[in-house]
Order: structure tokens, then sequence, then C-alpha cells
């Protein structure tokens, strides 16, 4: 979940980037208008400085959230800039450009997700300026007003940001809820499909034979053979889902019509890239067609071995293959 208003409406964009820039431009154009009212002007100039750093601290800080020493850094500018400037006004002089700027980078503070540091920068802020109004003849009354306005507009950021977070973390659980029901959907449509897939190759392999049990025509030795065939195949089809393609169920089916034991195995899971399953497909249906008696044992290895699957066949001969998973396929496997 993101902490922040900037889960709605982002607050790190080129877009946000811009409104700050321009915040400062307009901070700078202020400072310098009322250039006069500054008895030290060199302080001004180291104000619009420490504002300038926190506008690209801000700006290049892209987490949805403040990090927490820009953060701070935000925060404390503010204050700072009363301490430096308040006291070095001119008697008959007035600016108060830095409280509205100190405002401004606590308000951003606040819809970046740091509301509570925001306050704790409010708090100071307001100090500071009490402190220089009972000190000065502006006065603790004048000075009071003006935190008091400081205070409502970052209690508008506030509720501004408690807003968004609330209504931003509504969205995200409404679109996560409807992630998961197109999830389910999709699961739901390829069991279905699979299902269907299955019927049908089952209704191509048996449906004939079945036939033949239900007209009572008795059934020829080729017929029995038919029917253990038709049986090893849907063990094939439980225990070598991979091994499940043209080429090997074609040799698997003659080597079994010449009496071939053929035992098909598939240890991956469904992992093996189609690339590979073909290269193992072609070398087990090249022994299956070789081979004339006895059994044959393919297994496709589970993913992570070194070895993408083995081949044996032991008959009147006796050969066995290992075949090793291509490089491009081990990347990122754990070892065996």
């Amino acid at each position: 979940m993101n902490s922040s208003a900037s889960g709605l409406v982002s607050l790190t964009g080129a877009g946000a980037r811009l409104f700050i820039w321009a915040f400062f431009a307009a901070t700078v154009i202020l400072a310098m208008w009322t250039l006069s009212d500054s008895t030290i002007p060199a302080l001004v100039i180291i104000s619009l400085v420490l504002y300038a750093a926190v506008c690209v601290a801000v700006s290049r800080d892209r987490g949805e959230r403040l990090s927490l020493p820009v953060a701070i850094s935000a925060t404390l500018v503010g204050p700072l800039s009363v301490l430096l400037l308040s006291w070095q006004l001119i008697d008959d002089g007035y600016t108060a450009w830095y409280v509205g700027a100190a405002t401004a980078i606590l308000f951003l503070v606040t819809l970046r997700g740091r509301i509570v540091l925001a306050w704790v920068g409010c708090a100071i802020l307001v100090g500071a300026l009490l402190w220089w109004g009972a000190t000065t003849p502006v006065g603790i009354a004048a000075a009071a007003l003006m935190a008091m306005r400081q205070s409502a507009i970052l209690a508008v950021g506030t509720l501004a940001a408690v807003g968004f977070l609330r209504t931003s973390r509504r969205i995200q659980y409404l679109v996560a809820e409807a992630s998961m029901r197109v999830a389910a959907e999709a699961a739901v449509r390829a069991v279905a499909e699979e299902r269907a897939r299955r019927l049908s190759e089952l209704r191509a392999s048996i449906g004939p034979l079945l036939e033949r049990i239900d007209d009572g025509t008795p059934l020829s030795e080729d017929d029995k053979a038919e029917f253990a065939a038709a049986e090893a195949e849907l063990r094939d089809a439980l225990r070598a889902r991979g091994l499940r393609v043209r080429l090997v169920i074609d040799a698997a089916r003659a080597a079994r019509r010449r009496g071939v034991d053929v035992v098909l195995l598939d240890d991956s899971s469904g992992q093996t890239p189609e690339e590979d399953l073909t290269e193992f497909a072609t070398i087990v249906a090249q022994m299956l067609d070789e081979s004339v008696d006895g059994r044959v044992t393919a297994r496709l290895l589970p993913l992570g071995r070194p070895l993408l699957g083995t081949v044996v066949t032991d008959g009147s001969t006796y050969r066995a293959r290992e075949v090793v998973r291509p490089s491009r396929s081990r990347s990122g496997q754990t070892p065996p």
C-alpha cells in the first residue's frame, strides 16, 4: 500500500517537479522584490539557497513517501528561515515571503506522507513566529495571527493528504479484488479448457475401442493389443504430460505394437522450456523407433538438474542416454 497521497495523485512525476520549481521561482521573485526590507541581504540569499537545496532534495526523492533525511530537512528549513530573517527586517518594512514558503514546504511534506513530521515543523515555526512577535514591535498578537493562518493552511493539507490516502487505498483494494476475480475466472477457464482437451484426447484414443465392446463383437488378439496400448497411453497422459507430443505418442504406440514395454515419466512439473522439450522428444522418439524388444524408459528430470532427461533401452541390447540441459535453461536454477 502507498503511504502517501501520491498513491492517487502523483507527486513524484514531471508535473510535480515542475510545480516545485515554479514555487521556488515565485519565492525568489518575492524575496528579490522585498530585498530592500532586509538590513542584511546576505541572509536572504542564504535562505534562498536553503530553499533551493530542499527543492532539489524533494524533486530527486522518487519514493511515494519522502525519505526521513529529506523530510527532516524540508521540515526545518522554514523555522530556520524565520530565525534568520525575522529580526533583521527594517523597522518600517515588512516581508513574509519566507513564512509562506515555509508553510508551502510543510504542505508538500504532508502530501508526501510525513504528516506527523510536518506538524512538528509547524509547531517549531509557530514558536519561532511567537518569539519574533514578542521580541519586536510587530507584537505577539500579529505574530499569533500569522501563525494561525499557517496552521490553518497546513490543516487543509493534512485533510487533503488523509482523504487522498483513504481514497487511494480504497481504489487499490478494488483493483486488487478485481485482479483476483479475473485471475480466478482465468484459472477456471484454463481448467475447463484442459478438461475438454483431455476428454477429446480420451475419446480419440479409446472411443472406437469402447464402441467395439458395446457392439458385443468378440475381441481378437489385435483388439486386446489395442486395448493394452490405449491403457498405456492413458498412463502416459497422467505420468508424462510433458511428453504428450505427437512425435513421442506415435513412436511409443508403434513400439508397443512391436511388443516393447514403454514407460514415460515427467518429473519436471511442466516447467521444461518448449525448445528443450522438442529436443528431448526427438531423442526419445528415435530410441523408441530403434527398439525391438524389452523396455524403454524415458524420464524428464526436475527443473534445476544439470540433466534434461534420461532414456534407457533394456532389451536384447542395452543403451542409456543422458541428455544435458542446455546452458540457456540453467540460469537462475539451483543445483540438485
